[in-house]
């Protein structure tokens, strides 16, 4: 029996991090001892390479605004792990995390799970009498995820790029074809921009299962995108409805994308409960809750920005309009990247645009050294070994005239959350 909260959170950490067989039976096994509660309320499950949790916090946004209960599964979490089980938007406590975390070990603890797992369970479980309806972001891929053991009423994928190659890779279509996995038979699909070499692999997946497919540019989309001070508005439009002057918070074009996905989906969810949208209510609710570490100013004046964009594709989103909105000023990054990330294609597009990179390294495993980065064609890049230390520096001489970007993992932002707390 664990004692407390840090024990549980301990023995979730002390889980293997990967098993080495690419299927779904162990967490079966699991939820079928638990009585499958994942069953037990309606679910949206959404995937993509980059934009699935802005997607998932837009749809839970708008489907509390039903007054609904509406269960919120991310990852992953930027300041504590509570993040990633939430219920209308309420981290779970650090008691029911510990109460649920020993029933599970006493129930289903001689399942050799691997730690996402059992989050996954973790997640699924404490929904259960809970919530009318969860939103559950899928980990890596969707095919032999794990949170993949649902029928949701929709499937979301927000797009498709690289990243994860080695494990759901490593092309292209094999990432297309692994995230096509989440389409379930007869349930329909909602898909943000799908590139020309990789759509079929989705619409034969879509077209085999019978699944009603919904295409961004196709079926539904946005115009008259503008963005001014970190605010962002955009008319979402598809067969049968036009909501015009949307805003949310942000500046790149692919928050609008995700945020008229995350319509859409809700969209037809109601019209599966056939029941009527409303265009106030979007409008008004879509961006009530925000998630940490996505387009998150951290200080104004100068302006400092912590995003989690870790792959080439979100990356050059963002830069890109960060550049755009801010073609005045001087851009700054402290970048860190993971071993297993494209990081040499990121630097090369980060350079030419910003005055100065500081790459750095964090205190695990996975995060590349200084030895992993060749930055001899570079005299605007530099590596530095106290992050910290180096920030301070940089604070204090950053001026009116400067941007900071802080970007590249989220767990160096979970790390300077509290600095700017």
């Amino acid at each position: 029996m664990l004692k407390n909260y840090e024990e549980a959170i301990n023995y979730i950490h002390s889980l293997p991090k990967f098993h080495r067989t690419n299927n779904l039976d162990n967490i079966k096994e699991a939820l079928k001892i638990l009585d499958n509660p994942q069953n037990d309320y309606e679910t949206i499950h959404v995937t993509g390479t980059n934009g699935k949790g802005t997607t998932s916090n837009f749809l839970a946004n708008l489907l509390e605004a039903d007054n609904k209960k509406v269960g919120l599964f991310i990852s992953p979490y930027v300041k504590v792990f509570n993040e990633r089980i939430q219920i209308n938007h309420q981290y779970i406590s650090d008691q029911d995390l510990l109460d649920n975390v020993n029933y599970l070990i006493e129930k289903i603890g001689s399942i050799p799970l691997a730690e996402f797992e059992f989050v996954t369970v973790l997640g699924y479980f404490y929904f259960r009498g809970r919530v009318d309806v969860a939103v559950i972001e899928a980990g890596i891929g969707a095919r032999h995820d794990k949170t993949n053991v649902i029928t949701p009423v929709v499937s979301v994928i927000t797009s498709v790029d690289l990243d994860h190659e080695k494990l759901i890779g490593p092309t292209l279509r094999d990432i297309a074809f692994e995230k096509a996995g989440i389409i379930k038979k007869n349930r329909p699909i909602v898909t943000g921009f799908l590139q020309d070499s990789i759509k079929e692999i989705v619409e034969d997946a879509a077209e085999e299962m019978s699944s009603p497919l919904y295409k961004f540019s196709r079926d539904f989309g946005i115009d008259d995108f503008k963005t001014k001070n970190f605010k962002l508005s955009f008319t979402y439009y598809d067969d049968k409805v036009t909501i015009r002057e949307i805003s949310c918070d942000g500046f790149e074009k692919t928050t609008a994308m995700n945020a008229a996905i995350a319509i859409r989906a809700y969209v037809q969810y109601h019209r599966k409960h056939q029941t009527e949208v409303s265009e106030k209510l979007i409008k008004g609710n879509l961006d009530s809750h925000h998630l940490l570490g996505r387009a998150q100013i951290v200080q104004n004046n100068p302006l400092v920005l912590m995003d989690g964009a870790h792959n080439i594709s979100a990356i050059y989103n963002l830069i890109n309009s960060l550049t755009t909105n801010y073609e005045n000023k001087d851009i700054i990054v402290l970048y860190a990247g993971m071993k297993d990330k494209d990081r040499s294609e990121i630097i090369q597009e980060l350079a030419p645009r910003v005055k100065h990179i500081y790459i750095t390294t964090l205190d695990m495993q996975r995060s590349a050294v200084a030895g992993d980065y060749n930055l001899s064609n570079y005299d605007n890049v530099s590596f530095i070994e106290n992050y910290r230390t180096e920030l301070q520096k940089i604070m204090k001489q950053l001026n009116a005239q400067q941007v900071l970007l802080i970007t590249g993992s989220f767990y160096l932002i979970s790390d300077f959350e509290n600095y700017f707390a």
